[in-house]
């Protein structure tokens, strides 16, 4: 990590406008057929289902919390259309444990509650539908 913030990769490539937030979320937003709200609501769920994942693996909520911030950088600069985000999610958390020196206790329970979970949330999510073909 850099000693002076300013020069830091964290302030050049992710501290991001509002419009150029904009820009990239409107492709979703048109494509959906979403309003802004409902988007909110979409990472929302999201996060909650990178929650759900982390509680029943029982991982830290440090790299619950990593994984989201992936997810959210993830989509602020591309579509909901480029990448599931059913696979993106576990993807998040997986590398999250990584980065956070984590281990996972398998990756077949891994695979197993993650299989589990995206048959259970997508039935929430009836009004859209975000699978890309």
């Amino acid at each position: 990590m850099s000693g002076n913030f300013w020069k830091s990769s964290h302030y050049q490539q992710w501290l991001l406008d509002p419009q150029e937030i904009m820009l990239h979320r409107i492709k979703d937003l048109q494509a959906f057929n979403l309003k802004e709200d409902e988007y909110y609501k979409l990472m929302i769920f999201f996060a909650n289902f990178i929650q759900a994942l982390g509680e029943n693996l029982r991982l830290r909520q440090q790299v619950i919390a990593t994984a989201t911030v992936y997810l959210r950088r993830f989509y602020s600069k591309y579509s909901l259309k480029c990448i599931d985000p059913f696979l993106l999610a576990p993807t998040c958390l997986f590398l999250a444990t990584k980065v956070e020196e984590f281990g996972l206790p398998s990756q077949h329970r891994f695979a197993t509650v993650t299989a589990n979970l995206g048959k259970a949330h997508p039935k929430k999510l009836t009004n859209i539908n975000i699978r890309t073909k």
